[in-house]
């Protein structure tokens, strides 16, 4: 039996929970950019880069492309996802970017077994699954390894 008048809801919990879904979305888009660091080896660039001359605050999109070989529209545009997350610093005047000491212990590969970036590899790999999955919900049934892109490399 269906019916069509609204269920009774609490607007406030309502609004809490609207915000913890959002805050789902924008770690799960956080996740990915950190896996993107980790394989395009930004924030292994960024901790080489770290021992900065006196007066310099951060490297610039252009500097942190040219280092690790990488398209600067890109790096820029990533690195514009992690300063409004809190991963990296910016220096607003100079538009330079400095990954912290202290988070560059769980995001570069020196930082292992506590490298979070490259865990945040995962989160990629079972994406790329989600479709075949779905239809295990409605035919049973079970998704094989080889359909795991990188599952192995991760």
């Amino acid at each position: 039996m269906t019916s069509s008048a609204p269920l009774p809801c609490d607007p406030a919990r309502a609004d809490a929970f609207a915000h913890r879904m959002h805050d789902v979305l924008n770690h799960a888009a956080l996740a990915l950019m950190l896996s993107i660091g980790h394989r395009t080896g930004l924030f292994d660039v960024m901790a080489q880069l770290a021992a900065l001359p006196e007066g310099r605050t951060g490297s610039t999109s252009a500097e942190l492309a040219q280092h690790a070989g990488l398209d600067e529209r890109y790096v820029r545009e990533w690195l514009g996802a992690l300063a409004t997350a809190g991963v990296v610093e910016l220096d607003p005047a100079a538009r330079a970017y400095r990954l912290p000491p202290e988070h560059a212990t769980s995001l570069t590969r020196a930082a292992r077994p506590r490298n979070a970036a490259a865990t945040c590899q995962w989160i990629a790999v079972l994406g790329g699954v989600e479709s075949e999955v779905v239809a295990c919900f409605a035919a049973g049934g079970g998704v094989g390894s080889e359909s795991f892109e990188r599952f192995h490399a991760v």
